[in-house]
């Protein structure tokens, strides 16, 4: 299968109705097969996830599932192994967590890192390994720790040397580390 973001040969007269989707900047899909190509829309996927991270802070009971809600497998892997911008989804997922979070909670509470007991595992029965878990759990405290916004390149870094797989994993911990501490700031402060 080939992966591309290229969608400007399509034809929108041609086109179903996924690939009219895909083309509509007011729609949320971020990628449609044609053949034996997947195209993706990488700016969709991040702002899939901006939207997802915004609507479960406006309701931490509202079920987000990363798979149909914020992104695919397909649209994870083709942005971190066909695109190589594993390093600018954590650090977009980062960044919008730090900015939802500070527009509505005390700048103390969401600085407060996460403690090292915060198993993924155990709290969701997460598919995460070690290595994946501790990145995220630091590049999460990193994050909310400072003013500034993270950089693609800091986070490069931290996943130098991890696999494909991990990667994602750790951009899923990051999302999920997310849910886990809005939920614990909003018990924490009686703001819903």
């Amino acid at each position: 299968m080939r992966v591309t973001t290229d969608h400007d040969d399509l034809l929108p007269a041609q086109l179903g109705r996924e690939a009219q989707e895909l083309l509509d900047p007011h729609h949320h899909r971020a990628s449609v097969h044609l053949g034996d190509r997947l195209v993706v829309d990488p700016g969709q996927v991040l702002d899939n996830v901006a939207m997802a991270m915004e609507r479960l802070d406006l309701d931490i009971g509202t079920p987000v599932s990363i798979e149909e809600d914020v992104a695919t497998l397909e649209e994870l892997v083709a942005m971190i192994d066909h695109f190589d911008r594993g390093a600018e989804l954590i650090a977009h997922t980062l960044n919008t967590a730090a900015r939802v979070m500070n527009a509505r909670y005390p700048a103390e509470l969401v600085h407060h890192p996460l403690p090292p007991d915060c198993d993924l595992r155990r709290l969701f029965h997460a598919d995460v390994d070690d290595r994946s878990q501790d990145v995220a759990r630091a590049v999460f405290n990193h994050r909310l720790a400072q003013d500034a916004d993270v950089r693609e390149s800091e986070v490069a870094i931290d996943l130098d040397g991890l696999s494909s797989q991990q990667r994602i994993e750790v951009f899923m911990a990051v999302f999920f580390l997310y849910g886990t501490k809005i939920g614990a700031l909003q018990n924490r402060t009686g703001i819903r």
